[in-house]
């Protein structure tokens, strides 16, 4: 199926290179298209309790031993693996820098032993590696397990949610599912479109029990999704044991080719689907309007001179409406960011700092007590560093619901207004179309927000003297009072780090809406500009070929006729494309 797809985005693409090279068309998104269809990532997120073997399931898909298994929970740090020609492993940490490291050194970066509580501050891990399973834009992205002693692995698993298109969610035969299992599932689902269900080490029990366990999850998944649920059994060991030893009957009894079947066919409809329709749309929609300016031109070729003068000045008439239209479209799309800012972004501000303060204080009052006994600068150290790995964490799980929210929010603006700036458009080309009487097609288009984030954390200013000097008197006090005046330091400098950190989040995310908003309001506005033009030149060259002879006016119409020949077998291999994906069925 996978090998399917390749063939129809390879269509895709020579009919997206042909329109290119071989056609003039205004405003043509080439690059935009181009890079949508090479790398138009999809997210599988690989979710659940820590000891289910996650980390093991992703190297049975694999069929290789590229992630560290261990007895004790392990993964404490999101690793992403993508499609690359080699093996290749890159460590990005939280102050942007990156760092290429050895296979075998990724044990030091991703695991609780080798990297425990992040010390090392990483941000996330990714890996390239040749598989087919990562063909296509698919990432597969192995998270902590939730629900371990070490709290900070299950806010990294809540800070990816939001990432997820779809999500791999693993139970096992050996441990019943826990009450922060089903709370994270309630979770997982209402950023995940599609989750697999997935039973692993499914081999420890016999055919009787197995089907017993199965049917025990499917009544307690179901209370939680609230529909009919399917598990897969498989086994993750078995699986590895079957690739490494090229074993058909050990794959066969892992249980992992008929899920795999069944993930390759829903990769196939649900992203490959949705990605060939919506191109092909945009190509077809570009298309249509250029036969129309040719069929245009063509046609004035024959319209009397009078005749065609006064079409033209019933045509400029009409292009003032649409001028009137792309001032309303400034200010509508003006009104719509500033309310996006002011009832989702500053309201949720206000809301997630008094949350974070009122537990971060708690927090900060738990850990006191555990290290009250330390010396009064050791103490301090503690405390500061406690509040460090409080807020960052607080703030990556918030920053990234906050960014999907948003984000969500931002193409929910963009897709009113692109109905908006077609129907503009298609206004005019219907005008034109009537006022010529030449057919005209409409095809609608969707929009999409992509951006980058350009945030990071930063916590501490450097010092000034009287802080350097209140700080070492303050160490000079007895301790039972010079502890309790460094609670309260600690405390203000939680609030400090607090409004800090929503300080640049906040301009962070108002520098990529308005970014965003720029790049939105010039392509729908060139949209706009591009179809006046394409109309108004294709009229002007009519009008410029009145005063040719009949001879070269026939010429003209023979090269407009081939182009529009041209033209018409790239929509009907665009169609075709398009109906071949809407037809795939699991």
């Amino acid at each position: 199926m996978v090998v399917a797809y390749s063939e129809i985005r390879d269509r895709l693409l020579k009919c997206l290179d042909e329109i290119n090279s071989s056609y003039s068309i205004r405003a043509f998104p080439y690059e935009e298209l181009h890079e949508k269809i090479l790398n138009n990532s999809f997210n599988l997120v690989v979710v659940g309790q820590f000891k289910r073997g996650k980390t093991s399931l992703i190297n049975a898909l694999l069929g290789i031993d590229i992630l560290p298994v261990a007895v004790v929970p392990l993964t404490s740090i999101v690793t992403i693996l993508k499609y690359g020609q080699e093996l290749r492993v890159t460590v990005s940490f939280n102050n942007g820098d990156t760092m290429d490291i050895e296979p075998q050194s990724l044990s030091e970066y991703v695991t609780e032993k080798g990297n425990p509580k992040n010390i090392k501050d990483v941000q996330e891990v990714v890996i390239t590696y040749p598989s087919q399973y990562l063909k296509d834009g698919v990432r597969l992205i192995d998270t902590p397990g939730v629900g371990s002693i070490y709290q900070h692995n299950t806010d990294v698993a809540y800070q990816y949610l939001p990432k997820s298109d779809a999500a791999l969610f693993l139970l096992s035969v050996d441990q019943p599912m826990s009450k922060a299992e089903l709370d994270f599932l309630k979770d997982v689902k209402d950023y995940s479109t599609k989750i697999f269900f997935l039973l692993n080490k499914a081999d420890y029990l016999d055919a009787k029990d197995l089907q017993e366990s199965i049917d025990f999850s499917i009544g307690v998944l179901k209370e939680v999704m609230s529909r009919d649920i399917e598990i897969y059994p498989i086994s993750a060991r078995l699986a590895i044991e079957g690739k490494r030893s090229a074993s058909e009957e050990l794959l066969k009894k892992s249980g992992l080719p008929a899920f795999s079947e069944v993930l390759n066919g829903f990769l196939l409809e649900d992203k490959a689907k949705i990605l060939i329709v919506s191109v092909a749309n945009n190509l077809l929609r570009l298309l249509s309007q250029a036969q129309f300016q040719l069929e245009l031109e063509l046609k004035s070729l024959s319209i009397p001179l009078d005749e065609l003068k006064k079409k033209t000045a019933l045509f400029e008439e009409k292009q003032k409406e649409s001028l009137i239209e792309k001032q309303d479209f400034d200010i509508l799309l003006d009104g719509e960011i500033k309310r996006l800012l002011r009832d989702v972004l500053d309201e949720d501000m206000t809301q997630f700092r008094k949350t974070l303060l009122e537990n971060a204080q708690r927090h900060l009052e738990e850990a006191f007590v555990h290290l009250k006994k330390l010396p009064s600068k050791e103490l301090k150290s503690a405390l500061d560093q406690s509040v460090i790995e409080y807020v960052r964490q607080a703030f990556g799980v918030w920053r990234a619901k906050e960014d999907d929210k948003l984000a969500k929010a931002f193409e929910s603006i963009c897709k009113r207004f692109v109905v908006r700036t077609e129907e503009v458009v298609d206004t005019l080309l219907r005008f034109s179309s009537d006022l010529f009487e030449i057919p005209y097609e409409a095809i609608r288009t969707e929009a999409f927000w992509s951006t980058k984030s350009s945030f990071y954390y930063k916590f501490k200013e450097q010092p000034g003297g009287i802080e350097i000097v209140t700080s070492s008197l303050t160490l000079a006090l007895p301790k039972f009072i010079g502890d309790q005046i460094i609670l309260k330091k600690t405390k203000d400098y939680l609030i400090r780090a607090v409004d800090l950190q929503l300080g640049r989040a906040g301009n962070d995310f108002e520098e990529r809406i308005q970014k965003s908003k720029i790049n939105f309001r010039w392509e729908m506005l060139q949209r706009i500009e591009a179809t006046i033009e394409g109309i108004s030149i294709a009229v002007q060259k009519g009008l410029a070929q009145q005063d040719k002879s009949t001879e070269d006016i026939q010429k003209t119409s023979v090269e407009i006729t081939k182009y529009l020949q041209g033209l018409n077998k790239l929509k009907n291999e665009l169609v075709e494309i398009k109906t071949v994906a809407e037809a795939i069925r699991l």
